[in-house]
């Protein structure tokens, strides 16, 4: 039994106190937080579990093992560096750290003790992302062509990041982690960006990236705090086909269009009949159901016990802050 401390209760903090909660093979031992407030909401719901504002308490607990960081991201360095030295494993919320130097410490510093270090990517373990990695990986849809990437909702009415290192972890993780299923490199060949700041005035809160990779794949990724109807798109041409997913929806997330049918293609002037072109068939696969967050937290015990690799360990958190960074330089120029 992998026992657990979590440090910061916050939305999604407490989101992965009842993964955790409700994971076999994990106890939930402390949850941490500096507002009692959000003490008193763990302690009503799960008032086995043991609260506290210090979480020296839970680094210095030799029955914990493992810790889960769901602080505020420029604590995510400090706090995660904390946890490593105290010997336990870490899961800390994307992204991994701050700035890229960071972040590869981190991935180092654990890597020299020995411990499991995952990184909050919960789309890696979305039943839709899951079956795109293995159709990519098997070369069902052909080679990668561009993705592009939609994710809008409103802002946090507070936050210490702007809307590229709040929304867009979760876009990269999931574009680096299916080039790579296909074997692409994701070296950077040109990286432009348009952003801008409406209702937040210190911090960027609608952003336009457009990447070109060294491998030839491109890649557009909209991110937005502006609008209040919440956007999930993502769409992926390749040699085969296209693919949508559209993770707003209840059920069919994916919809696979085979080549378009375009009649105009080769006509002359002797041809009578029509001239048409529609998108090719539709397939929708059946997916697994199960939720996202509950999968990356039984991965994380089952790495914990096992002592296998994550697929969300810190090479994919070491990139995703790199491209991340990168993003940041190119929106100051």
């Amino acid at each position: 039994m992998v026992k657990i401390g979590i440090i910061g209760a916050g939305y999604w903090g407490s989101n992965l106190v009842r993964a955790f909660n409700d994971t076999e093979s994990a106890v939930v031992a402390a949850v941490a937080d500096t507002k009692q407030g959000r003490l008193q909401f763990v302690s009503k719901r799960y008032p086995h579990i043991r609260t506290t504002n210090d979480m020296e308490s839970i680094l210095s607990d030799p029955e914990i093992d493992a810790v889960v960081v769901a602080t505020p991201v420029p604590t995510h360095y400090d706090v995660g560096r904390r946890v490593l030295e105290s010997g336990k494993h870490a899961m800390i919320e994307k992204p991994m750290a701050y700035s890229y130097d960071d972040a590869r410490k981190l991935r180092d510093l654990a890597d020299s003790l020995g411990k499991v270090l995952t990184v909050g990517h919960v789309y890696q373990f979305s039943p839709a992302v899951e079956w795109l990695a293995t159709r990519i990986s098997s070369g069902t849809l052909g080679q990668l062509f561009h993705i592009d990437s939609i994710r809008i909702n409103l802002g946090p009415p507070a936050s210490e990041v702007d809307v590229v290192w709040d929304l867009a972890p979760h876009d990269l993780s999931i574009l680096i982690y299916l080039m790579w299923q296909s074997g692409l490199p994701t070296d950077v060949k040109s990286l432009r960006v348009m952003a801008g700041s409406f209702v937040k005035e210190q911090l960027a809160d609608l952003t336009h990236i457009f990447i070109e990779f060294e491998c030839g794949v491109t890649a557009h990724i909209h991110v937005s705090w502006v609008t209040s109807n919440k956007v999930r798109l993502m769409q992926l041409s390749a040699e085969h086909g296209t693919v949508v997913f559209d993770d707003m929806q209840p059920a069919e997330k994916i919809k696979i269009y085979s080549a378009g049918v375009d009649t105009r293609i080769g006509a002359d002037e002797s041809g009578s009949a029509e001239l048409t072109y529609r998108p090719g068939d539709i397939f929708i696969p059946t997916l697994p159901r199960h939720e996202p967050l509950a999968a990356e937290c039984r991965h994380f015990v089952d790495c914990i016990e096992s002592g296998k690799p994550p697929i969300n360990g810190g090479k994919i958190g070491v990139e995703v802050v790199r491209l991340l960074e990168m993003i940041t330089e190119a929106a100051r120029m």
